[in-house]
C-alpha cells in the first residue's frame, strides 16, 4: 500500500475548508516534533523556537515562514508515541479559521518534510500501528456519517470493542477446540477415553449458536439506528395522507378530496421517545388500477409494505367496507411477522364501516379532531421492546463486510459439524477448524486482501 507509506510524516485539515472562527490541521509521523520545533516559536518571545515538545501538553505558539513572516498566532497540542492515536508522534495546529492561514500552514508543514495525508491515513496508522482493529476503524466512520443519535451512540460502543470482545471469544472458543483435537492427534494414547467426536460437535453447536446470536441481534440493533420503517397503507381517499400529516405534526403530504393525490410513496423521519422512526405514506390500494402509473404506484406500496417494520392499515368510518379495502386485508394476510396496526379513520363522520376485522390492535382515529392520536403513538412506541433496547446497550452492529465473513463462519461451521458427525479424521477436522479460525478473525482485524484495506480507508475523509 504505497500511498499509504507509514514512513512518511503527514498532515491533513481536520476540519471543513471553509471560512471558520477556527481550524484544525494535524501531523502525525517520525519527523512530526522536528517539522513542529523549526516552525513554531513562542508568542511572547518570536525568536525563540519550541525545541522540547512535551506529550499531552499545549503551547501558544506563533508561526513563521522561511522569510520569518508570521502566518497565525495559534495553539499547539503535542501528543508523544505510543500513547496517541495513531501510536506516532502528534501535532495539532488550532490556528484561525482563514483560507489563507489554512493554506500558508498547510505549505509550510510540507515544505519542511510532511506530505499530505491520504484518506483515512491517520485511522489506518491507528489500525496499522495495533492501535484499534478494523471494526473499530470502520466504527470511527460510522460515527462521522451517523445520522442519528443512536447511530451515533453505537458507532462509539463499536469504536471501543464491544464488537471485537465477541469476536475474539468466538475465536478463543475455536482455539480451545483446536487444542482438544491437537492433543488427541499428539497424544492419543494419553487421554483416549476423554475425547469424543460428541463433545467436539457440542462445541461446534455453540459456536454455531454464539454467531447467529451476534448475526440476530445486530439486525434488531439495526433496526433501532436506522429507523423503525412504519408504511402507511390504505385505499384511494382513505386519509394515508392526513394520518402522516398528523403523526408527523407538520402538512407534509397534499390532502385533498380527489382521489388518487398520492402516486407515489413520501417519507419522513421523527423521532418518539429518542427512538427514530422512518414514515412512509403510500399510494392507495386498488382492486384494478386504471393506468401504469397507478399500477406502479401499487407495486411501490407493497415494496414499502414489505420492507417495513410496522403497517398502519387505514380504513375509512365514512363508508362501507368495498373491494379495495378487502384487497388490502387479503394482501396483509399474505405478509408474515409484520407488526399490523389497523387504523379505522374519520371516526368524526357516520360510522359505517362494515368490515369485521379479527385481530390486531385496531385504532379508531380522527384526524380533523385529533382524537387517537395518543393511542396510536403508544402503539408506535410498544414496537420497541425492553428486550430491544437491552440488546441495544449490551450488543454490537454488524456491517455488510462482517456480515458475510459471519455468514461464511456459518457454512464452515456446518461443515466441521458433518464432518464430525461423520467421524472424519482429526486432520481434516483440524483443517476445517483452522478455515473458521481464518475466516471469523476477518471480522476484527485479519485482512488477507490488501484490495480489501484499501477500500475501507478510502471511504474515510481526509484528515481522519
Amino acid at each position: 500500500m504505497n500511498e499509504y507509506d507509514i514512513k512518511d510524516t503527514i498532515a491533513a485539515l481536520a476540519t471543513a475548508y471553509s471560512k471558520s472562527a477556527l481550524a484544525v490541521i494535524r501531523m502525525s509521523g517520525s519527523k512530526a516534533l522536528q517539522i513542529a520545533s523549526k516552525i513554531c516559536f513562542y508568542a511572547n518571545n518570536e525568536n525563540k523556537n519550541i525545541e522540547n515538545f512535551e506529550h499531552r501538553k499545549s503551547y501558544y505558539a506563533l508561526i513563521k515562514d522561511e522569510n520569518n513572516i508570521p502566518i497565525d498566532e495559534l495553539i499547539v497540542l503535542s501528543t508523544l508515541a505510543p500513547n496517541t492515536f495513531t501510536s506516532e508522534d502528534t501535532i495539532e495546529f488550532i490556528s484561525h479559521g482563514s483560507i489563507i492561514v489554512i493554506d500558508s500552514l498547510m505549505k509550510l508543514i510540507i515544505k519542511n518534510g510532511a506530505r499530505s495525508a491520504n484518506k483515512g491515513e491517520f485511522t489506518y496508522r491507528a489500525y496499522i500501528n495495533g492501535r484499534i482493529g478494523i471494526s473499530e476503524a470502520e466504527a470511527i466512520h460510522d460515527l462521522i456519517d451517523s445520522s442519528n443519535k443512536l447511530m451515533a451512540e453505537a458507532s462509539i460502543y463499536k469504536m471501543r470493542g464491544r464488537l471485537t470482545r465477541e469476536i475474539d471469544k468466538l475465536r478463543e472458543n475455536i482455539k480451545n477446540s483446536l487444542m482438544i483435537v491437537y492433543g488427541e492427534l499428539d497424544f492419543p494414547e494419553d487421554d483416549t477415553e476423554s475425547f469424543s467426536y460428541n463433545k467436539l460437535i457440542e462445541i461446534f453447536i455453540q459456536i454455531k449458536n454464539d454467531i447467529e446470536n451476534i448475526l440476530s441481534n445486530s439486525k434488531r440493533v439495526e433496526s433501532l439506528i436506522n429507523g423503525i420503517k412504519v408504511a402507511i397503507l390504505g385505499k384511494v381517499n382513505a386519509g394515508k395522507s392526513s394520518i402522516f400529516n398528523m403523526i408527523l405534526e407538520n402538512e407534509r403530504a397534499i390532502v385533498s378530496n380527489i382521489a388518487g393525490t398520492t402516486r407515489d410513496f413520501l417519507s419522513e423521519s421523527i423521532y418518539i421517545e429518542n427512538i427514530p422512526f422512518y414514515f412512509m405514506d403510500t399510494a392507495g390500494f386498488h382492486k384494478k388500477a386504471d393506468n401504469d402509473i397507478e399500477l406502479e404506484g401499487i407495486e411501490r406500496a407493497k415494496k414499502c409494505a414489505y420492507e417495513s417494520d410496522i403497517i398502519l392499515a387505514v380504513f375509512d368510518n365514512s363508508c362501507n367496507a368495498n373491494d379495495d379495502d378487502i384487497n388490502l386485508i387479503e394482501f396483509l394476510n399474505t405478509l408474515n411477522n409484520k407488526n399490523i396496526i389497523y387504523i379505522i379513520n374519520k371516526n368524526d363522520e357516520d360510522k359505517k364501516f362494515n368490515y369485521k376485522i379479527e385481530s390486531g390492535n385496531i385504532i379508531s382515529i380522527s384526524t380533523k379532531t385529533k382524537e387517537g392520536r395518543e393511542t396510536l403513538m403508544q402503539a408506535l412506541k410498544n414496537h420497541t421492546s425492553d428486550s430491544d433496547i437491552y440488546i441495544f446497550n449490551k450488543e454490537s452492529y454488524v456491517n455488510n463486510r462482517e456480515k458475510s465473513f459471519l455468514e461464511m463462519g456459518l457454512k464452515q461451521i456446518d461443515i466441521c459439524i458433518e464432518k464430525s458427525i461423520s467421524s472424519f479424521s482429526l486432520d481434516e477436522i483440524a483443517e476445517e477448524m483452522n478455515i473458521l479460525n481464518n475466516i471469523i478473525g476477518n471480522v476484527s482485524g485479519k485482512i488477507d486482501a490488501e484490495e480489501v484495506i484499501n477500500e475501507i480507508f478510502a471511504n474515510f475523509c481526509i484528515g481522519k
